[in-house]
C-alpha cells in the first residue's frame, strides 16, 4: 500500500483497535519500532505464516475466524514451550478486493483472543498482495525453563491433552457444506483454542516432563518428532520406536459420527491442526497428569505400530500433511 492519507487512516483505526496499556511497554505501537522492558526469565519467540488456498479458503473462513486462528496457532507454540504470551506482531499482504470492514473484523477476531490471555498487538506491517491473503504473525512470551521436543526416552508414555482428529472432522464438514451438523468440529478447525490454560500445570512438573510439543501435523508425524534425536524430522531418523493405542484415543463424538463405519482413529493419526499438546513422561509420573489421555508408548525397538489388543499392525506408509 502507498503512503496515502487513506492508509494512514486505516493504520490509525488498527492502532486504536489493538493498542493496550501493558506496564512493560516503553514506546508503544505507532513509532518506528515497539520498545518494551524485558520480562523475568527467558524470552520465547514463535512465528507462523498462513497463506490463502494453502492454509485456508476465504469461502470457508470469515475474517474474524482468520484473525483468531492466525494468533492461536502461534500461541499454541508458546504453550508447548511452557511460556506465557506478552506481545504479537502481525503482518498482512492483502489483495485489492479486501475491504476495510474485512480488516476490522480480522483484528476483532485477533484482539478477542489476545485479550483472553493478556496479550497486546505490538506492531507489524501492511502491504499489497498480487494474489491472495498472506498472514504472518510472530509472538513474544517468557518462561523460567523452556519445555522442548527433545528428551523422550524409550519406555516413556505419550499423553495427549485433548481430542485428536476433531479439526480434520471440521475441515471435512466445511468441504461437504455440513457445518451445522458438526458445530464443535468446525469451531475447532476455524477457531482453535491454544492450551495456554495448561501452562501453570506444566510449570509445576517441569522436571518430570521429558518432551512436549503441540499437535499441529497429526499424531503420527508429531510423535515421530518426539521420538527423534534433536532436529531429526523423519521416520528414518527416529532413534526410538512408537506403539500407538488407537482404542484409547480421545475421539470426539462428532469425529466418530463423521467416520461412519471407517476407522475414526485415522482422523487422529493423520489429521492436523488440533493444537492439543503431546507430552512424553515416565510411566511412574503418569499420575501427575490425570486429565491427559495415554495414546501411546515409546519403545527401544524402531518402528511405528498400532496396538489393537493382542494384535500389532505396523505403519509403513506416511499419509500426513507435507508442505512440499
Amino acid at each position: 500500500m502507498q503512503n496515502t492519507p487513506k492508509e494512514w487512516q486505516v493504520l490509525k483505526q488498527i492502532r486504536n483497535k489493538v493498542q493496550r496499556h501493558n506496564p512493560n511497554t516503553v514506546v508503544p505501537l505507532g513509532d518506528d519500532a515497539f520498545v518494551f522492558k524485558n520480562f523475568p526469565g527467558l524470552s520465547v519467540i514463535a512465528q507462523d505464516m498462513m497463506v490463502e488456498d494453502v492454509h485456508f479458503r476465504l469461502s470457508n473462513s470469515s475474517a474474524f475466524d482468520l484473525g483468531h486462528k492466525a494468533l492461536a496457532v502461534n500461541l499454541s507454540d508458546l504453550a508447548a514451550m511452557g511460556a506465557q504470551p506478552h506481545f504479537a506482531q502481525v503482518s498482512l499482504a492483502l489483495p485489492k478486493e479486501i475491504t476495510e470492514t474485512w480488516l476490522d473484523e480480522f483484528y476483532q477476531g485477533m484482539t478477542t483472543l489476545a485479550d483472553r490471555f493478556g496479550l497486546e498487538i505490538a506492531g507489524g506491517d501492511l502491504c499489497a498482495s498480487p494474489r491472495g491473503v498472506i498472514i504472518d504473525v510472530s509472538v513474544h512470551g517468557s518462561c523460567e525453563k523452556p519445555l522442548t521436543r527433545h528428551g523422550t526416552q524409550a519406555g516413556d508414555i505419550l499423553l495427549a491433552s485433548g481430542p485428536l482428529g476433531l479439526s480434520t472432522t471440521g475441515l471435512r464438514a466445511l468441504h461437504e457444506d455440513r457445518k451445522g451438523d458438526f458445530p464443535e468440529a468446525t469451531e475447532k478447525h476455524l477457531r482453535p483454542m491454544p492450551r495456554l490454560d495448561l501452562v501453570a500445570e506444566l510449570r509445576k512438573h517441569t522436571e518430570k516432563i521429558h518432551a512436549l510439543m503441540d499437535c499441529s501435523d497429526g499424531l503420527v508425524n508429531d510423535a515421530l518428532i518426539l521420538a527423534n534425536k534433536p532436529y531429526g524430522n523423519s521416520h528414518s531418523a527416529a532413534s526410538i520406536g512408537i506403539h500407538f493405542f488407537p482404542d484409547q484415543f480421545p475421539l470426539h463424538d462428532e469425529t466418530i459420527r463423521m467416520a461412519h463405519l471407517n476407522k475414526a482413529f485415522e482422523y487422529a493419526l493423520w489429521g492436523g491442526e488440533d493444537y492439543e499438546l503431546l507430552m512424553s513422561v515416565s510411566p511412574d509420573d503418569r499420575k501427575l497428569f490425570p486429565h491427559w489421555t495415554e495414546v501411546g508408548q515409546f519403545t527401544q525397538s524402531l518402528g511405528v505400530f498400532l496396538i489393537h489388543g493382542d494384535a500389532k499392525e505396523e505403519i509403513e506408509s506416511f499419509k500426513g500433511w507435507k508442505h512440499f
